[in-house]
């Protein structure tokens, strides 16, 4: 794939400069029109039509139609008939149009009717949201029904690991489907680690016979529970039954209780306990029963359950557009457009009513679209879908120096000569790079370039050096310089690698790119050039390979302690706490993410903690981020707990690897003075991540709230600088040390 990636940028270096290039520069201008329209409709204009549409196959069909346009004539004419059987009020023109006949817009016996309108929390439309999300869309006064679940619904169970490190475990469960048809399910065991990665193992359950399934894995170090249990998206519902755990003990397959195992007791929680069964998904139910089971008297099921009453939008917030505001926008090449962001609606529905055989044969026409062998449409729409999103959502445009128009130009061009979904995956990741943003992930289903060879590596000293070997086959050394990947110079095979990743900071980058670069299919060789030796290296590891780890904690002597901040359990500093308080120094450790411990910091804040705003979400009613009405700030008020730590000396080491959690972790530590920080900067990317789905497997996950320093400047971008800055060198990474600690140590001596 990566070989196809430099003939694809060849392709597209000449497909830009082609001798005549007028067709292609007027396709994407067509695009970047109805690109803005789609936004304006889906997010802001509140006809129910408009509500009930499927967004993301509309953004494939209205892109197909556009793009082939010749004049502006026979573009206005096609966005006509697009939108308006979906936005029977909007308007286009080819000159600057006034006021809007809002008498256009009322029904007789307005009295009877309220206002509805779009009110969005950060953004919960065509989103994967969850009950728990602070994010949220809303049309208000608007005439909705509860929609058909986008997730999963999910039976877990929580199982702590301490005792099985390093140990092969099994879970088996009996299962059955109802009905396997328009229906995914699977039994699953989810490995959580303590950098807040998870590694998911499933097996398909696709039968409606009782049937016994299986998974088999490894409990790794970095492991701190296991999840179990089983999943099910679709109309159907799910039975289990006779779940069993065991370990191997070097000899046999020994039992680790699980509490209800056979499903006889009725303790299906919804606040996941350690060892309970408990449910999470929005529009699915968990729930012992006896209408089948494999053994016993009952079995657990799991199913969808909606409630198909229609129900009213109701206000997130105070402020709303008034009845009469319009957007009235240049939304191409001397073609404007209206959309009202206010209609009447009462329980028939909205005002004024789109006629009913256009709908019908928009609705038609789009149920015949096929992605099978039509990639350019699927593309096309997903990546107008994904600049609206951003356009209008994002909060932080205006904290990074992106031409989003100019990118979505870019991005567009592309889909022209992307010859495969594997192609399209690497325009998304390209074309959400530039948004500067660490959370910015691209997820495609069909994705093989997951498998990496035993080593690791980084940036040190300008030189791309080997930072563990884990095979001892391979002919490397740890400080090993490599300077040639697969025929290129390391540079420019990073260069590559770094235009696909979304980051804020250097330390993100990098931190991102020395693990993305490993990556490639299964059993691709990956040829690096050590010393002038060509050295060959097997992708066959399915997950990311990590070196060496510091320890949980450590006592260095009678006066000190080493806490890893991304491995130790707060149980665990709850137990230490004794020790810690006659300590007279305590070096933290936060280079990944934490592990759920935060309430440590209560124990170094001398006094309540009272930042009550250094998180927020924008409450929006227009489009483009213009005029928010407001932010809802939230913070974590943390209070104080004896035994005060903060008249230690303390130390905190972190770098570019500590993102989000551990990010807000380390606000308080800068923003309270809790302690010197000595590193380097953390990512520079915090808030509650969101994310969507796009047509063809693919999906993004996203930041969609806006985080600050406590002292209310820009966290974004800058990350928490550290007191002391520190680099590592290839000489101390030959000698095996710990460059970080080492500084730590000293000051502490």
């Amino acid at each position: 794939m990566r070989k196809s990636l430099i003939i694809t940028l060849i392709i597209f270096i000449l497909f830009s400069f082609k001798s005549n290039p007028y067709p292609n520069s007027q396709r994407i201008e067509n695009l970047k029109t109805f690109a803005k329209v789609y936004g304006f409709i889906k997010y802001f204009h509140p006809s129910d039509e408009a509500s009930e549409i499927n967004w993301n196959k509309f953004a494939s069909y209205g892109a197909s139609q556009v793009w082939p346009c010749t004049s502006r004539e026979e573009l206005i004419q096609k966005l006509q008939d697009i939108f308006e059987p979906i936005a029977p009020s909007i308007k286009f023109s080819t000159e600057k149009l006034n006021l809007y006949d809002i008498s256009k817009l009322s029904p007789p016996g307005s009295d009877n009717y309220d206002l509805t309108y779009w009110q969005h929390r950060g953004v919960g439309l065509g989103m994967k949201t969850y009950s728990q999300s602070p994010y949220k869309s809303v049309r208000v006064n608007g005439l909705v029904e509860k929609e058909t679940p986008k997730n999963y619904g999910i039976l877990t169970n929580i199982i702590k690991v301490n005792d099985y490190k390093d140990k092969k475990i099994r879970f088996t469960i009996s299962a059955k489907l109802k009905e396997p048809s328009n229906t995914s399910a699977y039994i699953r065991l989810a490995l959580v680690n303590t950098d807040g990665s998870t590694i998911l193992k499933k097996e398909t359950i696709g039968t409606s016979e009782w049937n016994s399934y299986l998974i088999e894995t490894e409990i790794k170090e970095v492991t701190e529970v296991i999840e179990i249990g089983a999943a099910l998206k679709g109309d159907s519902s799910l039975f289990l039954d006779d779940a069993e755990l065991s370990f191997w003990n070097g000899d046999n397959w020994e039992i680790i209780p699980l509490d209800n195992a056979d499903f006889e007791q009725d303790t299906i929680i919804e606040v996941p306990e350690v060892n309970q069964w408990s449910h999470r998904g929005d529009g699915y139910v968990s729930e012992i029963t006896k209408e089948e089971r494999y053994n016993g008297q009952s079995a657990a099921k799991l199913f969808q359950n909606l409630d198909s009453q229609p129900m009213f939008g109701k206000k997130l917030f105070e402020t709303a557009p008034e009845f009469g505001e319009v957007i009235n926008e240049e939304i191409g090449q001397s073609i404007f457009c209206q959309v009202p962001l206010v209609l009447y609606s009462n329980t028939q529905g909205t005002y004024p009513k789109s006629n009913s055989l256009k709908l019908k044969n928009l609705l038609k026409d789009m149920s015949e679209m096929t992605y099978t062998s039509n990639l350019l449409d699927l593309s096309l729409g997903n990546i107008i879908n994904t600049y609206n999103v951003f356009q209008h959502f994002y909060p932080y445009m205006d904290a990074v120096e992106v031409d989003w128009d100019k990118e979505l130009s870019i991005a567009l061009s592309r889909c022209f000569i992307d010859k495969s979904r594997d192609e399209h995956y690497i325009t998304l990741e390209k074309f959400t790079a530039p948004l500067k943003d660490g959370h910015i992930n691209v997820q495609y289903s069909g994705i093989h370039e997951i498998y990496a060879p035993s080593i690791t590596w980084e940036w040190i000293e300008n030189k791309l050096v080997i930072t563990a070997v884990l095979n001892n086959k391979i002919p490397l050394k740890i400080g090993d310089v490599v300077t040639h990947v697969d025929g290129i110079s390391s540079r420019d095979y990073f260069q590559e690698i770094y235009s696909r990743i979304s980051a804020s900071n250097k330390g993100w980058l990098e931190f991102r790119g020395k693990r993305k670069s490993l990556l490639g299919e299964f059993e691709e060789i990956m040829t690096i050039r050590v010393d002038e030796k060509e050295i060959g290296l097997n992708r066959y590891s399915v997950a990311y390979n990590e070196g060496p780890r510091q320890s949980t904690y450590k006592k260095l002597n009678d006066e000190s302690y080493y806490i890893n901040i991304s491995r130790i359990e707060m149980d665990q500093i709850t137990k230490l706490l004794p020790d810690l308080a006659k300590a007279k120094a305590i070096i933290c450790d936060l280079r990944g993410y934490p592990n759920k411990n935060h309430m440590f910091l209560s124990h170094l804040l001398k006094e309540r903690d009272t930042s009550n705003s250094w998180m927020q979400i924008p409450e929006i009613i227009y489009p483009n981020q213009k005029n928010i009405a407001h932010f809802e700030k939230y913070s974590w008020n943390l209070p104080t707990k004896k035994p005060y730590l903060g008249d230690k000396q303390v130390i905190f080491i972190t770098d570019g690897s500590a993102i989000s959690y551990a990010e807000s972790y380390m606000g308080f530590i800068e923003g309270y003075d809790l302690a010197t920080i000595i590193g380097q900067p953390t990512a520079g990317t915090n808030g509650n991540t969101n994310s969507f789905e796009l047509e063809g497997g693919f999906s993004i996950t996203w930041t969609g709230m806006k985080v600050l320093k406590h002292d209310g400047s820009q966290h974004h971008g800058i990350g928490i600088t550290p007191d002391i800055y520190l680099e590592k060198t290839i000489k101390g990474i030959r000698e095996g040390k710990d460059e970080f600690l080492e500084k730590a140590i000293e000051l502490i001596n």
